[in-house]
């Protein structure tokens, strides 16, 4: 609304109060403002909510009133949006690349109603509520805070068409044109752990290291000493 104001010239009269000392044909165009600025802000809200000011007719006035009418419902709406991209989860058969739309839509969202969210805390949400089988992509994503969202959107995509590979039937007419396949794929692939190229992350023998030394070494109490 202050938008379509501005672009009729009719912005100052709901910021500003009428001058002092106006005559003739300063009057005359102050008055003219004033009333299509009514006009337009009256014609922008329902019927209903149009009686609630049928008797205003200064322009600051009843912006001033439909401000405070609505600024509380606005301040839901910011923490309704804030809350709804905090608690972002990756539902069950979603795609990765549509999660992402839904998170960028409700980031929007935010920004529209004056809650800014950078791209590192969209990311941080989007990793944050991956779930079920990208339980584990998630738990090192959590250590790379530094990929952006298109990055991110990359990296999970060839976490998806991996996990989408998994269980398919691997008998073929001709095993040695699919290890040529395989080979081929995975030289143009780069592991998403390490950065090294030709190998996935889950054949990364670094990952493997790492993990190996997380668990825990039983003592035999029983050996001599």
């Amino acid at each position: 609304m202050k938008a379509a104001l501005s672009l009729k010239r009719l912005l100052s009269v709901i910021e500003s109060e009428k001058p002092v000392g106006l005559e003739d044909k300063a009057l005359s165009d102050w008055s003219t403002k004033n009333e299509d600025a009514v006009s337009y802000v009256k014609l922008s809200v329902s019927d209903e909510q149009a009686l609630h000011y049928a008797n205003e007719d200064n322009a600051k006035t009843l912006w001033k009133k439909i401000k405070s009418n609505f600024i509380g419902q606005a301040e839901d709406r910011k923490i309704d949006a804030g809350n709804e991209l905090r608690n972002l989860r990756l539902c069950e058969k979603e795609e990765i690349s549509g999660n992402i739309a839904r998170a960028r839509g409700l980031a929007t969202k935010c920004a529209s109603l004056g809650l800014d969210v950078t791209e590192r805390e969209l990311a941080f949400y989007v990793v944050r509520g991956l779930t079920g089988k990208y339980t584990k992509i998630r738990e090192i994503l959590k250590t790379q805070r530094e990929k952006s969202i298109d990055n991110l959107l990359e990296t999970l995509r060839e976490e998806e068409t991996l996990q989408n590979n998994i269980g398919m039937p691997t008998e073929v007419s001709n095993p040695d044109l699919a290890f040529t396949a395989v080979r081929r794929q995975r030289q143009k692939r780069v592991c998403y752990f390490c950065r090294k190229p030709n190998h996935v992350m889950k054949d990364c023998f670094i990952r493997k290291r790492i993990e190996a030394q997380k668990k825990p070494r039983f003592y035999n109490s029983s050996r001599k000493k």
